[in-house]
């Protein structure tokens, strides 16, 4: 249900082990209170970020008060579990609540973060016992706030009154909704984090960090409510993001993760025309030994020129993010996408071409309103020609202030699930051919995971946490056994 992480903070520059409470020792404390937590995070990677620079905040004051952080959230002496949920999708939406209800039964004090609670519209947060905080990620002083004892809880009466359903809901309702609990963002830029904040970095014992260059969309994908939840694209400056970079290596990450809702079009709101390239440029010419990954490419604004200047870069791990979200010109033009096969073609006939050894991860909506038996099919043979290496597939649900919720031609959920069977065996035969290929070549990744007698490994070109993973016994392993450590970069065979 949720993933547990050991933790390390780039500022202080320490690791917190795996099944200790963090190891400050307290003085006399200034709060009221103590601080014994854990976390839990859902969603995407952009919300893990929001997370870490939260344990950050809250971990600063630890030479001030009893503060400590436990990897495990059902630990009997977590008495605080921050969860920080998703809302974009009803699925997603569903998850949160599970989790919430979890940790509430256990007897644990909630403390909310995330999207969630902007997107929902009934009673169950007032049905939660043990709800203790909110902390909207717009407002990192309330962290402070929670920790002198302010509980800054859901306006649970307003929640119950909302009873009609998003669906139903007015625009102004809904900004009157979100600003009694300090989540609207409507019409507003989003929120960054600055980085000279002190953040936690989970997943630095794994060798890798995500970094956030920007948060927010001005896209109007018809299906999509983000700008909604997060708002409209604010970017980080470039001396900013180049500094957090240089922290991050500082402390060890050897690999950065990339990310924002449209990394091509990072730096117009701030420059007034796309920057990204002139920040990679700049981000790879950093010290140090370290190589970076770009996620989310939007194929829009992704041109041949773009495609140039990455080849020229030495750090750049050639991994293609591109969510094309489907391949029909009809079901495009409804989803309020603005580009069209051929350029699909073009995209990808030049990365392969040019770009040895490229990983290409795409994802896909089936069951788009409009979408025909014949643009399923259309689909289909494009990703039986491509072959690509990743593939995500989303099930569409009409999503409350989705554009798209509007629009006719729905499909039902019995033939969006039957599509989505027949995809995914054709993802199958694509993948088979795949790990056919990969044997007997030799790979290079970091250590996710040891067993007893085998090892599970993270291939460089892959990404972390959403690509599969190599299960491998350590003879196949250029290094002694009792030289392979968690975070590890070795060498492998497979078979």
């Amino acid at each position: 249900m949720y993933k547990k992480y050991s933790v390390s903070c780039g500022v202080f520059h320490s690791f917190i082990s795996h099944s200790a409470p963090f190891p400050y020792n307290s003085r006399v404390s200034i709060f009221p209170m103590n601080f014994h937590f854990s976390s839990v995070n859902l969603g995407c990677s952009k919300n893990l970020v929001d997370l870490e620079f939260a344990i950050g905040q809250i971990l600063k004051f630890s030479d001030r008060a009893d503060i400590r952080y436990f990897d495990t959230p059902e630990h009997p002496d977590a008495e605080f579990v921050l969860v920080n949920t998703c809302g974009f999708l009803s699925t997603a939406r569903e998850e949160s609540e599970e989790t919430l209800r979890y940790f509430d039964g256990l007897g644990k004090k909630v403390v909310l973060m995330g999207c969630y609670v902007s997107v929902k519209d009934d009673a169950f947060l007032s049905s939660l016992k043990n709800l203790y905080a909110v902390l909207p990620f717009t407002d990192y002083a309330s962290i402070e706030k929670m920790l002198l004892g302010e509980t800054l809880k859901v306006n649970t009466t307003a929640i119950s009154k909302l009873r009609s359903g998003l669906g139903d809901l007015k625009e102004g309702k809904l900004r009157e909704y979100l600003s009694s609990i300090g989540g609207s963002q409507i019409g507003k830029k989003a929120f960054v984090w600055k980085g000279d904040e002190i953040r936690a970095y989970i997943h630095a014992p794994f060798g890798y960090e995500y970094l956030k260059i920007a948060e927010g969309c001005d896209n109007n994908c018809s299906f999509c409510i983000i700008p909604k939840i997060r708002g409209r694209q604010k970017s980080r400056e470039i001396e900013d993001i180049l500094k957090e970079a240089a922290v991050m290596i500082d402390s060890g990450i050897r690999e950065i993760e990339i990310i924002c809702q449209d990394t091509t079009r990072y730096g117009t709101d701030l420059y007034d025309e796309p920057r990204l390239f002139e920040l990679l440029e700049q981000l790879d010419e950093l010290p140090g030994d370290f190589r970076y990954r770009l996620f989310y490419m939007y194929p829009d604004t992704l041109t041949f020129a773009h495609l140039e200047r990455l080849a020229k870069l030495k750090k750049l791990i050639p991994y293609f993010d591109i969510p094309f979200q489907h391949y029909s010109a009809n079901v495009l033009k409804r989803m309020g996408r603005f580009y069209d096969q051929a350029h699909i073609g073009r995209l990808l006939g030049y990365i392969r071409a040019n770009f040895p050894g490229s990983f290409v991860r795409t994802a896909f909506i089936i069951g788009f309103p409009g979408e025909t038996a014949a643009d399923f099919d259309e689909l289909c043979a494009f990703v039986e020609r491509e072959k690509f290496e990743s593939v995500g597939i989303f099930q569409y649900h009409d999503e409350p202030l989705a554009a798209s919720s509007r629009l006719d031609g729905k499909v039902n959920d019995v033939q969006a699930r039957t599509r989505i069977k027949k995809l995914g065996k054709i993802l199958d035969g694509v993948y088979q051919s795949h790990a056919k290929s990969a044997k007997g070549k030799t790979f290079s990744g970091y250590v996710m995971q040891a067993e007893s007698k085998t090892v599970i490994v993270r291939r460089e070109i892959q990404a972390p946490e959403i690509d599969e993973y190599d299960e491998v016994p350590y003879k196949v392993i250029r290094k002694p056994k009792s030289e392979i450590g968690l975070g590890d970069f070795v060498e492998y065979t497979l078979g």
